[in-house]
């Protein structure tokens, strides 16, 4: 088994892309290899010696295949959820790492045209690995590290695929999800349909947030709702990561003044909710309208009882009798 560590896992960044999924699946409608699970979940129990799983892999391509295993730390990229291959450089790496804990029963698998293989993974939970959560990922790697192109250089050109792996060691789990803030670019005159929570895990296992931001007028009628996080992604430990929330609109606003948005959030396995509000000032188009055509209206009036008295008042002075002088 090869365990990568150091400069080199900075190949993780390939993974930028990939979310943190309940249910991921490398198979697709197009031809290659194919990674099944992408995305394996593991609970330990103290009294458990050990866990393991089964990868397969399977070569739909018109040749044969050898792949070098690997298995190697990952964590948060950014605040957008992707993956980064770690090395053990830090102590927050080392706290939730887990490459040192996965023991594989091969490091080559070699599948001919139209072949299945499996790996078994097996996790070990010493007295080393603390609780909570641990991520590591097991890696097959297509290629030669170095083949001859014939001029007296070498050529890799390597594929990389994972299985990531999210253990759960209970006896000392830490939950503890917080609101961090959210971007809402207001309008005065236009609804926004989009806010971006930033939700922050301060606990020491993985969690995926639920929750619901609703929007009501200032009768405190609900026009618009939206649901938080509603592909189930996860959130490391001690990590912040942002959570786009689309609003959608329940009733027509036409109530000018100001409005208020209410975010409840908790997390899978929480029952209640915590909730936080924010309030700005909108003025809809309906109420636009009605202000431009009662506007209109009133002006119309005015000008007609304008011209009518302007009329009354001239045949008021024109039926005066005229006086003469004596």
């Amino acid at each position: 088994m090869r365990i990568l560590s150091g400069t080199s896992l900075f190949i993780g960044v390939l993974l930028s892309g990939i979310m943190f999924l309940p249910s991921l699946h490398a198979a697709n409608d197009q031809r290659g290899l194919i990674v099944s699970p992408a995305f394996q979940e593991i609970v330990l129990d103290q009294k458990d010696k050990e866990q393991d799983f089964v990868v397969s892999v399977s070569n739909d391509t018109d040749v044969s295949a050898t792949l070098y295993l690997s298995v190697l730390d990952f964590g948060s990229l950014d605040e957008s959820g992707g993956v980064a291959f770690l090395g053990a450089s830090s102590d927050l790496e080392k706290k939730y790492s887990l490459a040192s804990w996965m023991r594989l029963e091969k490091d080559t698998l070699t599948l001919a045209q139209g072949e299945t293989g499996e790996v078994r993974v097996t996790i070990e939970n010493r007295d080393s690995l603390g609780p909570g959560g641990h991520y590591g990922a097991l890696t097959f790697k297509t290629g030669d590290d170095a083949s001859p192109d014939g001029t007296g250089s070498t050529i890799s050109v390597n594929q990389l695929f994972t299985t990531l792996v999210f253990v759960k060691k209970v006896g000392g789990e830490i939950y503890d999800l917080k609101f961090n803030g959210q971007e809402y670019e207001s309008n005065i005159v236009k609804f926004q349909d989009t806010i971006r929570l930033r939700l922050e895990n301060s606990g020491n296992v993985h969690l995926v947030p639920r929750g619901i931001v609703s929007v009501t007028d200032p009768f405190g009628r609900i026009v618009g709702k939206g649901i938080i996080n509603q592909e189930s992604t996860l959130i490391l430990p001690e990590t912040l990561r942002v959570y786009p929330v689309r609003l959608e609109k329940l009733a027509m606003s036409f109530v000018p003044g100001r409005y208020t948005m209410e975010i409840a959030y908790r997390y899978d396995g929480k029952d209640d909710f915590v909730t936080t509000s924010l309030q700005f000032d909108f003025i809809p188009p309906a109420a636009i309208v009605t202000f431009l055509v009662l506007g209109a209206a009133f002006g119309w009036y005015a000008v007609r009882w304008r011209r009518h008295m302007g009329e009354k008042n001239a045949l008021a002075g024109s039926g005066k009798p005229k006086h003469k002088d004596v």
